[in-house]
């Protein structure tokens, strides 16, 4: 059987100051390092605040993303960061293959809307709010596909639980729907064995692929809230996190013999067959920098072990 394919989550360190300079130098260090599906690294900004670029209604004050109206795009999604990044990758790297992170609609409503909403939403239980973001996403996912990148929608505030969590994750299938699904996965990072989140996510019809956390120190405990009968009864793969984020020294990085055993304890569980791919449990921009390397390295490592 061919070896898993590798990927990483989405957020690396800034390479540079000069945007497409950084961008070139985290493709080049996610391929040197051995990721199969490499990521932009998320160089212009973090997962929320890039969004203020594009979308009328939100804006960063004081650094932190904030509500001023009513969501929509501004200029059409070809004006939208991720994907103008996307077409510089394109234009040196055609056929690169890359999978671009989305933050999901309650993710993104949730942070904005808890910092200020000065007008439009009566509040951040306004489920309109979230409504509007998931109509703003749609065309935006729609055309990073059709530049032939695959999109991981991000929704860690989904494993808090909410009482609409089923409309919640409704608006993920609205976000990936006329997509091949097979381009779409949504990534919920943290502890996910409460609320009925995975009952949720594995009814999504348009997303092939759901990818958790397993490594960490309550992540490890999401293995009791997966199984091969879910997973193949929904038609679903598993994004396989696999190597924690979280280490602060190089002797706390799992070793590539953790990462191989991690991953036959989920094969287990899952059934190797439905595994997508491996990836290190979440994004990397809070990690300590000099330990990055050693992640990716460990996790390619461990999955050359497993086989």
């Amino acid at each position: 059987m061919a070896r898993l394919t590798t990927t990483t989550i989405g957020s690396l360190f800034r390479f540079s100051e000069d945007l497409h300079e950084s961008i070139d130098r985290a493709l080049e260090f996610q391929l040197s390092h051995g990721v199969d599906i490499v990521s932009d690294g998320e160089q212009r900004a973090d997962m929320v605040s890039y969004f203020a670029e594009s979308f009328e209604g939100l804006a960063v004050e004081g650094g932190m993303p904030v509500l001023l109206g009513k969501i929509s795009t501004k200029n059409g999604p070809e004006s939208f960061s991720k994907v103008k990044d996307l077409e510089y990758i394109r234009s040196k790297h055609p056929d690169l293959k890359i999978k671009l992170a989305l933050t999901g609609p309650t993710t993104l409503g949730m942070t904005c809307g808890s910092r200020k909403i000065k007008s439009h939403y009566k509040s951040i239980v306004d489920f309109d709010l979230y409504e509007d973001i998931a109509i703003a996403l749609a065309p935006i996912a729609k055309a990073l596909v059709d530049r032939g990148a695959y999109v991981q929608i991000d929704e860690p505030f989904l494993s808090q639980g909410y009482k609409d969590l089923a409309a919640r994750v409704d608006l993920l299938d609205y976000v990936a729907n006329g997509l091949p699904r097979d381009k779409v996965s949504v990534h919920v990072c943290g502890f996910i064995g409460g609320f009925g989140v995975v009952d949720h996510l594995l009814k999504l019809e348009n997303v092939s692929t759901l990818s958790f956390a397993f490594a960490g120190r309550t992540e490890h405990k999401n293995i009791e809230h997966v199984s091969r009968k879910a997973f193949e009864a929904a038609d679903k793969k598993l994004g396989a996190g696999c190597i924690a984020v979280t280490p602060m020294t190089e002797e706390e990085v799992d070793s590539p013999q953790a990462v191989a055993a991690k991953l036959k304890e989920i094969a287990s569980k899952v059934g190797r067959e439905n595994i997508a791919y491996a990836h290190p449990d979440c994004g990397m921009r809070a990690t300590n920098k000099s330990l990055v390397p050693i992640i990716l390295q460990n996790m390619r490592a461990g999955v050359d072990l497993f086989g």
